[in-house]
Parts: structure tokens; sequence; C-alpha cells
């Protein structure tokens, strides 16, 4: 059965004056015209069939008709302002939305995440894993991890290159360095105890290497930046992603080139042998940044992550060295 109601507009007005008991001062808190009340409170009266006001000369008292519908609109309407109170507080927690590329967030940052959590639980960090350029307007992205080389940037020629592309719009960006991006041979100890033992580069040019997609020129390049001319047989293993070939290299099918910084949260790492440890590190043409748009409304909770991550990186870079 359909409610016969008055209109919300005029009892919101009434109340307000009934309350006052005057027009003006009424308009003056709804900031409206005297006008405008009057309107409303009369076609209140008329959808009541009733008058609300006894109308003098310089005041206005309710009628008893007035006063009754009055004490219903007040309870009525402070109700409405303690449940929308209630609904409208806000969550004391920001969220923030941090997109990263897979492998490092999987193995570098959720293990360490809880840490940032623990030191503002007032703000709910969501992650989104994804390997394309962001677009932190457009994807509603905080906070970016990606790897690759920022605008105008240059690298030696030898550097093994990134072929990840970080953003496609810079304007309103900031970017911080976390880690530069270092490969390093790995192989699982079970399965390197039963090969040739790999003194040297040049070694590596006739075992079996483990391939990953996203990074299709990196045994290649890497080997050439030591002097070494390497073209593949076709023939490797070749996967999608770093955590992937990780689990290759321990599952015995070769060895990987990996950068280190994702050695530390790999689960299988006590399998798992760097070879060549002696030999002198070569970065590759591209690091992992942290990114920020520098306008964000949620800046207060981006710089809090800032500050934390930056000190996480630190941490990671000094125990690699």
């Amino acid at each position: 059965m359909s409610r016969r109601l008055p209109p919300l507009l005029a009892t919101r007005y009434f109340e307000a004056a009934a309350r006052l008991l005057s027009f003006t001062q009424a308009a003056d808190e709804l900031f409206v015209t005297q006008g405008a009340i009057s309107l409303q409170i009369r076609k209140l009266e008329a959808f009541l069939g009733t008058p609300l006001f006894i109308r003098h000369a310089r005041h206005i008292e309710l009628t008893s008709a007035g006063q009754q519908f009055y004490e219903a609109c007040h309870v009525l309407l402070d109700g409405f302002e303690k449940a929308t109170q209630a609904l409208s507080v806000q969550d004391p927690r920001q969220t923030l939305t941090v997109s990263t590329i897979p492998t490092i967030g999987t193995l570098w940052l959720m293990p360490r995440l809880a840490s940032f959590t623990s030191l503002h639980p007032d703000i709910e960090v969501r992650v989104v894993s994804d390997i394309r350029p962001v677009d932190m307007q457009s994807d509603n992205i905080d906070v970016a991890l990606r790897v690759g080389k920022l605008p105008g940037q240059r690298y030696p020629a030898h550097y093994p290159t990134v072929n990840l592309i970080m953003l496609d719009k810079w304007s309103d960006i900031e970017a911080d360095l976390l880690f530069h991006d270092v490969m390093v041979p790995v192989a699982s100890r079970t399965w390197y105890a039963t090969q040739p033992t790999i003194t040297q580069v040049q070694d590596l040019k006739t075992a079996p290497l483990v391939h990953t997609a996203s990074r299709p020129n990196a045994w290649r390049e890497w080997l050439a930046a030591y002097g070494v001319e390497y073209r593949p047989s076709g023939h490797d293993p070749e996967f999608g992603h770093f955590y992937i070939s990780l689990r290759a290299a321990q599952d015995h099918q070769g060895i990987a080139l990996i950068p280190d910084i994702l050695l530390q949260g790999y689960p299988g790492n006590n399998e798992l042998e760097v070879l060549l440890p002696g030999i002198k590190p070569v970065r590759s043409a591209g690091d992992y940044y942290l990114l920020t748009s520098s306008s964000s409304p949620r800046r207060a909770a981006i710089q809090k992550f800032r500050t934390w991550i930056l000190d996480a990186a630190g941490a990671s870079s000094h125990e690699l060295r």
C-alpha cells in the first residue's frame, strides 16, 4: 500500500519555522528567503487541509494541529539526522591503491606490506598487479611500482635492455628510485651439483638456459656485457615472467637470469644457488621506481607509503650488497 506523505522540503521548512517560531530565522538557518519558507508552509497546510500557524503582525505561533505536527516532524527529522550521521561517518581508514608488476609485487612488496599496515593501521593498501604502462588517473592508481627508464634517461650501450614501458603520461608524476636492476644467473643447487662447474661467464653459453618472455634478449645482452657472444639455440625453455622462470630453475630445467632483488622473497630461495657470485655485476638499462601523482587528494597517505617503501628498499639493497 502506498504511503500518503507530506512533501519533504515543505516539512523541513515547517520544522525549522516551528522550532524557531520565526519564518525569518528559519530562512536564515536554511539559507533561503523568507518568501520561500512562507510558500512551502502554505503548500504543506494545503496538503494537510488545516492551518499550522497563527500569523500575528510581529510573530507567529503554532495551532494545536501545528504543535501536533511539529512534534511528529521533529522526531522524524531528528531520526533522519542521526541515521544520516551514522551512515555518512567516514571510515577513518584511507584506501591507497598500489599498482605493481607481478613478480616484484609477489616476491618483494607483499612479504613486507604487513610492516606498513602495522605502522599505519588507518591506511588500507589495495594492491593490483599489472604489467602494462600505468595510467595513474584513468586507472585510479595512487602509487605504482614499475621497472624501466625515465624520460630522456640514457644508459651505457652495453647495459641489457628493459623492454617494459612504465608510463604513457608523465605529467604530474614523481619518480623515486627503489633499486637498480641487476641480473644474476641462478640454478637449483641439486641440479647444478650434477652439471659441469661454471667458473667463468663464457661457460654459460653452452649451459641449458631458462629464458623469460618479458626480457626476451636478457641472456644475449647480459652475456654480451661480459664480452661473450651468444645466440639462443631455440630449444631452451622460455616462460612468461620471472616468477615462473625461478620455479623452472628450482625444478632443474636450467639456469635462469633473474633480477637479484627478486631472490629475497622467493619461497624456494634456499634451493637456489647464484652462480659466479664474484663477478662484477652489470646493471640493466632500467631501474625499479616508485611512481606517484604529485596532485593526488590522498597525498598525505602517499607520503607515508613513500617514506616506508624507500626505507624498505634501502634495507633490501644493503642486504644484497
